[in-house]
């Protein structure tokens, strides 16, 4: 590996993780070290951070590490992976679906890079997080009712339960689709952002309302979304994918190496990528299409002013 790389310490320790479940017993701790360019330290910490996480790694008589296959650790494997041979079957399968070839293409990158370890942040490692997923996906299979505890919603700013009938769950976009019995209508709620997920007795009441909507790479829901283009210099790739790791199965590269073209369909009214291009105007962003987004900015931008 080039010595000139650096790894934040996110990255870092998802890169740690996939080498050893890739070869494992393959490593020593200073053969990491040495790959990733770290102290044995630091090593020995992001060991540590995964060990909390509920990864338990063994050494063999060489020093060379592997995880023991426990149980949280097993299911985020069968989560997150499918065979080469699953994969041709799914897109033999999207080849098959009456749709655009631009579609199809694009259904076919998102599938590519959806299980990838690069793609899921620290946070869809842990125990708990894993342990959420699997009541939601209980109470799913059993149609049961569910309680959020202590969901943190930005649309009001407040923290509170909220007993949800649970029927579309989504790790890797850290969504969850639920019917509000509150509310009684469809919400959408970040995995993340509730602390505990309790079964209720009560079966479903509502699954004639179970309607799932669009999620678009930003992770903004609805069933009303435009495409667009962007191009973008190395700085702007690095921080959309690293800010919004779903938009990387949206980018290619062009012939220009210093250029990544970016094309998906994202909500209407542009929420979150709107506040990327605002936040960083300054690292060469191109819209390319549509006019309205351009529009959309100048008003933004008015607004700000004010």
């Amino acid at each position: 590996m080039p010595k000139d790389i650096e790894f934040g310490p996110r990255a870092r320790i998802l890169q740690l993780l996939r080498a050893i479940v890739d070869q494992p017993g393959r490593y020593t701790k200073k053969e990491l070290a040495a790959r990733f360019v770290m102290s044995d330290d630091t090593i020995s910490d992001d060991f540590e951070i995964m060990a909390n996480a509920g990864f338990v790694l063994e050494r063999d008589q060489k020093g060379r590490y592997q995880f023991v296959v426990e149980k949280p650790f097993k299911k985020l494997q069968d989560l997150l992976h499918f065979s080469k041979e699953d994969q041709v079957l799914l897109h033999q399968a999207i080849d098959q679906i009456p749709t655009t070839t631009e579609r199809q293409a694009q259904l076919k990158a998102k599938l590519s890079s959806l299980y990838d370890f690069r793609q899921l942040g620290h946070a869809y490692l842990r125990k708990p997080y894993l342990g959420k997923v699997d009541l939601l996906l209980q109470a799913q299979s059993e149609k049961k009712q569910v309680l959020l505890e202590g969901y943190r919603s930005s649309n009001s700013s407040t923290v509170s339960d909220r007993n949800v009938e649970a029927f579309h769950i989504a790790p890797s976009e850290d969504m969850l689709h639920a019917f509000d019995l509150e509310k009684r209508a469809v919400r959408h709620f970040r995995i993340s952002r509730f602390t505990r997920v309790q079964i209720l007795d009560a079966p479903w009441q509502h699954e004639g309302h179970h309607n799932i909507m669009l999620t678009d790479p930003f992770r903004i829901v609805g069933n009303e979304q435009v495409m667009v283009h962007l191009r973008l210099s190395v700085g702007a790739y690095n921080e959309l994918t690293e800010r919004y790791p779903l938009t990387k199965g949206s980018i290619e590269p062009t012939r220009d190496t210093n250029i990544y073209d970016f094309q998906a369909r994202v909500n209407s009214q542009f929420l979150g990528l709107s506040n990327f291009i605002l936040g960083f105007y300054h690292l060469d962003i191109d819209i390319v299409a549509p006019d309205a987004l351009r529009e959309h900015l100048k008003i933004e931008v008015e607004r700000m002013r004010l």
